[in-house]
């Protein structure tokens, strides 16, 4: 997996190098996420995210410069997780299956702690805060070349402007679809999904079976 290069005023002051430091790390970062979900992220601030953990300022400023470092390091975190359940999972189920609804890349991201909190208290640095979009940025590219090398694997000739095309649109369309559906009942997610699949079934149809869009072939 590709590392990001974190900017300077975001990054870590040190990275844990033992068991205990690392997850004393995993601590804060999930405390912060536990207190985003109860009072907005508005709200967070150091101090509360140290007493919350139940450790003292000190240890927190040991490893994060600021809270906005620690918002940083839990959405570079998340995408991290995101880009392995691609990895393994991406586009790999047999054309015209709906797929098995617990087993699929969406539902186990939809199933991660930070998925909601990202795609609903930080839409707005995605958005408008440049180190995050560069960085939203960077995952875009990385889960876009796992579909490519998945298209490519399963027997796609497109030429890479055509696929990277289509992988574009594949990514907008899944992060979409993700966050339009939280707070959906189970009942209500199923149905969705299922037409979510219909639409993503047809496009691996159109690009396994090499039926380029027209405006590809000029």
């Amino acid at each position: 997996m590709e590392n990001y290069v974190v900017p300077d005023h975001l990054a870590m002051r040190k990275q844990p190098s033992q068991e205990r430091t690392r997850r004393l790390v995993e601590h804060i970062l999930d405390s912060t996420l536990s207190l985003i979900k109860e009072q907005g992220m508005a709200s967070v601030n150091t101090n509360l995210i140290a007493q919350h953990a139940q450790i003292d300022i000190a240890s927190l400023y040991r490893f994060f410069k600021n809270k906005e470092a620690i918002f940083f390091e839990l959405a570079l975190r998340w995408f991290k997780k995101v880009q392995t359940v691609v990895e393994e999972r991406n586009l790999r189920q047999a054309n015209g299956n709906i797929v098995e609804y617990k087993d699929s890349a969406q539902i186990l991201i939809n199933e991660l702690p930070e998925t909601e909190i990202m795609l609903v208290s930080f839409h707005e640095l995605f958005t408008h805060d440049k180190d995050f979009k560069a960085m939203e940025s960077w995952h875009r590219d990385i889960v876009m070349q796992h579909t490519k090398l998945s298209f490519r694997e399963n027997g796609s000739t497109w030429d890479d402007e055509a696929l990277t095309s289509i992988c574009l649109y594949l990514y907008s369309f899944t992060r979409n679809f993700m966050a339009g559906t939280i707070g959906c009942s189970p009942e209500e997610h199923l149905h969705q999904f299922t037409w979510y699949q219909v639409n993503l079934n047809q496009i691996r149809k159109m690009v396994l079976l090499e039926d380029v869009p027209e405006q590809f072939l000029r």
